[in-house]
């Protein structure tokens, strides 16, 4: 089966304390090839490392990921040892899936300069790199420096978790193209994948890189119900809630309605030639994961 993933998008309030693990459960019961969760500060999401340790306890086959994280919110040592412990407690099943910000008021709140925040998030991973090597590092980079810092634990993905990125600027293709071991194309582009991927992977040429070592994947938002209309109003209402408003045709971009139009559209987004593609739970319901197992994915095989 192609690799589909489960992202958690639910704010808190619609969710119970218990919802997070059992949805890591029924993630690797239905045979989902990872999980992932999503990164705000100035939003009600739950902080997604804290939930990926969460589900890494519950289970022990599933890819646990971000989709994605906000890096440049946070120091580069310190996330270097978060992502390291939650490698060393999943056993080395964390995929590291970075963002480089659309939103000022996430950076705001927490102190960090908005401007520059792609290049200060490339500078982070090239030090994540080196701390996650084990070496003393000293750096005096453009926005960070370090003086003989040394690290632990070793991530048990070696020589580090792979490192993915989003978004869809040109600045950010270039990034991906250049340090990226994978890419998060977003949903409403993913019918415009292979042109999008033909400038990543010039670019990662043009760095001397192998394109074909970099992973394609995609993000996209479920509802599923044999009620079209109840489906596509449950993913309006969860973007006029993160977003604020509604900028695209939910019926013809994300997986909705009943069944077999669900396993269409995820059929299209791998035939557009993504190799994993996260859904986002629009519905707080664990029941959605019981369709997506038992009516969706055989139609995907």
């Amino acid at each position: 089966m192609p690799n589909v993933g489960f992202c958690m998008v639910n704010p808190q309030p619609e969710i119970t304390p218990g919802h997070v693990v059992n949805v890591a459960r029924k993630c690797e019961e239905i045979g989902l090839h990872s999980m992932w969760a999503l990164d705000r500060v100035v939003y009600d999401n739950l902080e997604p490392l804290t939930l990926l340790a969460a589900a890494a306890a519950v289970t022990s086959k599933i890819r646990l990921g971000t989709s994605v994280l906000l890096a440049a919110l946070r120091s580069p040592a310190l996330l270097a040892k978060s992502v390291a412990t939650l490698d060393f407690i999943s056993n080395g099943r964390v995929t590291l899936g970075i963002g480089f910000g659309s939103r000022q008021n996430d950076f705001t709140s927490a102190a960090i300069p908005w401007e520059h925040r792609g290049s200060r998030a490339e500078e982070q991973v090239a030090i994540m790199k080196r701390l996650w090597s084990g070496e003393s590092v000293t750096h005096k980079g453009k926005y960070f420096q370090l003086e003989d810092v040394t690290v632990g634990p070793r991530p048990v993905q070696q020589p580090h978790p792979p490192i993915w990125t989003g978004g869809s600027a040109e600045a950010v293709l270039k990034r991906a193209g250049r340090i990226a071991d994978g890419y998060i194309c977003g949903s409403s582009a993913i019918p415009q994948f292979p042109a999008i991927w033909e400038k990543i992977a010039g670019y990662a040429k043009a760095a001397g890189r192998d394109p074909n070592k970099i992973s394609k994947a995609g993000l996209t938002f479920m509802a599923i119900d044999n009620d079209k209309q109840k489906a596509i109003d449950a993913c309006a209402a969860y973007l006029k809630r993160y977003y604020g408003s509604v900028r695209l045709d939910i019926e013809k971009t994300f997986v909705v309605g009943p069944p077999e139009a669900c396993a269409e559209r995820i059929r299209a987004a791998f035939a557009n030639g993504l190799e994993t593609l996260i859904v986002g739970g629009a519905v707080p319901d664990i029941r959605q994961l019981d369709l997506l197992g038992e009516k969706v994915l055989p139609l995907v095989k």
